[in-house]
């Protein structure tokens, strides 16, 4: 297991024995009759900050405030441990795991490829790559969404933006879902070996060629000043390579999953497609994924307990969206919400705040959008098959594992 603990641990004597809870975000229990997000509101019955003996003991925030707060207090909370528990991840992944100031040179290499022009023209082609799969889709009056469209659509996306191999999509997608879903470091460890190597020889390969994409940007790091050595050069790879194809994949079916039990969802969206915007940044308040740790710096206190230096505090994001205090009826999806139509998007905690907040935002505003636009214009009204029922699951991602739709044709 590298050193790395995942059994529970005794309570320390700072932590009082009302704030100890017995919550495993791996495999929570309460997921078998429910969602991801009927276990964190279950967790919000209990006090706004707790303590939890697993995978080595760390804090949890409850809390849409406690959430915001941490985000924003990198000097206190840091990205530099970003795995629960602290040294599970054998790999750091810049920018997301560098502190700022030293976090904004990362993110200048990558800052280019979400500009607005490109992201437009990236809409441009999601919309066609969605409009292929509905083609092979519409006359079965049925699929699997999330192996049928969510995993593809997304990491279409991304390898345009890296320019890797269409036709190894489906084993990209098999290593990062073996890597993001691993529950102990040796785990992780097996899994990162076949990314880290296909990554590495093509690193090699742009760093020898004269090409425009994001990969090569990243190779090219290498001729930086401040380049600190080849760990930075693949652990931004590996950020973009996870980030493309997981999270939104899992943000594409539980939307999908929603409409699917909410007819009158699909209708509105399909006699009114201008509320499209503001129902996308509802999705993305009401779905929530990242379960992400902090390494605390300083002894911090609030709301009545001390979190010491050298403990993990865990930032779950779904839990922030269900927040009763922060929304009115925060589990239903109000396409007129006040704050969706907010510029630059919702109110909602979804992408982060502060510096580190979400790179790719705008990339997956538009492919959720474009989702919507294009699914609810050809695809009639759809249905969860009776016969199979969703599957969700926790981990650093909430996601979909199962999502079996049909509709008539």
């Amino acid at each position: 297991m590298g050193g790395v603990s995942f059994s529970t641990v005794e309570k320390p004597d700072h932590v009082p024995a009302d704030r100890v809870v017995d919550f495993d975000y791996m495999h929570p229990e309460g997921l078998e009759g429910g969602t991801v997000y009927d276990v964190l509101r279950a967790l919000q019955q209990g006090p706004d900050i707790v303590w939890t003996p697993r995978y080595g003991g760390h804090w949890v925030v409850t809390r849409f405030d406690d959430v915001k707060w941490v985000q924003e207090n990198f000097a206190i909370f840091s990205h530099e441990e970003f795995t629960i528990p602290r040294e599970a991840s054998p790999v750091k992944m810049p920018p997301l795991t560098v502190d700022p100031p030293n976090h904004a040179r990362y993110r200048a290499v990558l800052n280019p490829y979400f500009t607005p022009k490109r992201v437009a023209k990236m809409g441009d082609q999601a919309r066609a790559l969605t409009n292929e799969l509905i083609d092979r889709l519409i006359d079965r009056g049925k699929c699997d969404f999330r192996k049928d469209f969510a995993e593809i659509m997304p990491a279409a996306m991304f390898l345009g933006i890296v320019d890797l191999p269409a036709d190894r999509r489906e084993q990209f997608v098999e290593w990062g879902k073996a890597f993001m879903h691993a529950d102990n470091a040796q785990a992780r460890q097996i899994a990162l070996g076949p990314i880290v190597s296909y990554l590495s020889g093509k690193i090699e390969e742009r760093y020898a060629g004269d090409g425009e994409d994001m990969l090569t940007a990243i190779a090219r790091w290498r001729d930086n000043a401040r380049f600190g050595g080849e760990h930075e050069v693949i652990g931004m790879a590996l950020l973009v390579f996870f980030g493309g194809l997981d999270t939104v994949a899992n943000l594409l079916s539980y939307v999908a999953w929603h409409l699917a039990e909410h007819p009158e969802h699909q209708r509105r969206l399909r006699e009114d497609p201008a509320i499209i915007p503001a129902a996308a940044e509802e999705y993305f308040r009401r779905f929530g994924l990242s379960n992400t740790g902090r390494l605390i710096l300083s002894d911090v206190t609030r709301d009545g307990v001390t979190m010491k230096a050298g403990e993990m505090v865990m930032v779950p994001i779904g839990a922030a969206s269900i927040d009763d205090r922060r929304y009115s009826d925060p589990f239903t999806v109000d396409f007129d919400r006040p704050g969706n139509f907010a510029p630059g998007g919702g109110s909602h905690n979804t992408f982060g705040n502060g510096p580190h907040k979400c790179l790719g935002q705008p990339l997956a505003r538009a492919e959720l959008k474009v989702f919507l636009e294009e699914w609810m214009k050809r695809v009639p009204e759809f249905r969860i098959d009776p016969e199979r029922r969703p599957v969700s699951h926790m981990g650093s991602v909430n996601g979909v594992s199962h999502l079996h739709l049909v509709w008539d044709i």
